[in-house]
């Protein structure tokens, strides 16, 4: 009991981390979407993977060479999907903001990455009280992500009476582009219960449990990394930004860029080892919870950070309603991961 409430722990400290990492590019200045998220991603995706794994396991290198090539094969397929949505999710971000870029991309993951190990893992689970409390869960996750998306279009709707010089780009690109990176997000949680092999592996080679619990990461990210950065360094060319590296305030930009990958890293980390304590259903039930915290605080930082300002207060409780049910779903979670 104890080991699941530290597990619910790191979740909770996860998932907060997780949900605050993209709030330091509010405070960049003089560099484009290219510009920030190509350092972020050098550092979250290559650097400090594989300088944590190394720090803290030196002998880490042992499991990588003795890989099951079922499982490598699934840590490149999910690792360049996830890159592909990953680039979508920032460019979600831009479009439709903070706090509903999160909702629709994070709930998506959520449900399916909580799905896909379920059914196709541990279907056995379904029909007890553990699967049916956790599929409960899930419904209010649903039910929170299509009333966010339902007040984030009468915001959108609302804000362009008041804007109406500053032609936004399309909502429903926005949109889309979250979609995609939410099914893409599943695939993380996905590939990281499919190859549970390998942390077993990790833990025959006697390596620490830090280590066992994280040894996928810098595998999977190094594929990510590829159409990400492919992507990125199309835009910088495309219009001419490299330049921005070198501005006057690049040296404090390239400090946010790499606490923002830090903070994101650190999270999956916490998610990574809470999952291991949890057991065999980690990522069934410590997916869902992890996504949902990430949710509700990337959403406390959106209202403080006024992206849901001049709305009707039937906006605004709408958005709260939404928030509330991801509350409940919080509750539910929390609950199923005891009966794991």
């Amino acid at each position: 009991m104890m080991n699941t409430l530290l597990a619910l722990l790191f979740i909770l400290v996860g998932g907060a981390v997780n949900g605050s990492f993209a709030l330091p590019t509010k405070y960049i200045k003089h560099w484009y979407f290219e510009n920030i998220w190509s350092n972020y991603i050098v550092w979250a995706f290559l650097i400090l993977p594989w300088a944590v794994m190394f720090i803290i396991e030196p002998h880490a290198g042992i499991v990588y060479r003795h890989l099951p090539v079922s499982a490598l094969l699934i840590l490149i397929i999910g690792g360049i999907a996830f890159g592909i949505g990953q680039a979508c999710f920032a460019q979600a971000l831009k479009i439709i903001g903070f706090g509903l870029g999160f909702v629709i991309n994070i709930g998506l993951g959520t449900g399916l990455g909580f799905l896909l190990p379920l059914v196709i893992l541990h279907p056995e689970k379904i029909p007890t009280l553990f699967g049916l409390t956790t599929l409960i869960g899930i419904i209010f996750i649903i039910a929170g992500l299509i009333v966010s998306y339902l007040a984030g279009r009468r915001r959108d709707q609302h804000t362009k009476q008041f804007k109406p010089t500053i032609p936004p780009a399309p909502y429903q690109v926005g949109v889309w582009l979250a979609v995609v990176a939410g099914f893409c997000s599943a695939l993380q949680n996905f590939a990281f219960a499919s190859t549970h092999n390998v942390q077993v592996l990790a833990l025959n080679h006697r390596l620490n449990h830090l280590a066992c619990a994280m040894i996928i990461w810098p595998v999977f990210l190094s594929f990510s990394f590829v159409p990400y950065v492919i992507y990125m360094l199309f835009l910088l060319r495309k219009n001419r930004t490299f330049k921005n590296f070198f501005s006057y305030s690049s040296g404090m930009n390239f400090l946010l860029t790499s606490i923002m990958a830090l903070c994101w890293y650190c999270s999956l980390i916490l998610y990574s080892q809470a999952s291991l304590m949890i057991g065999n259903l980690g990522p069934v039930v410590g997916w869902p919870l992890f996504m949902v915290l990430i949710i509700l605080v990337a959403n406390f930082w959106g209202w403080r950070h006024h992206e849901w300002a001049h709305v009707t207060t039937s906006i605004a409780r709408q958005a709260l309603l939404a928030i509330g049910l991801l509350i409940l779903a919080v509750i539910v979670l929390a609950y199923s991961a005891t009966l794991s």
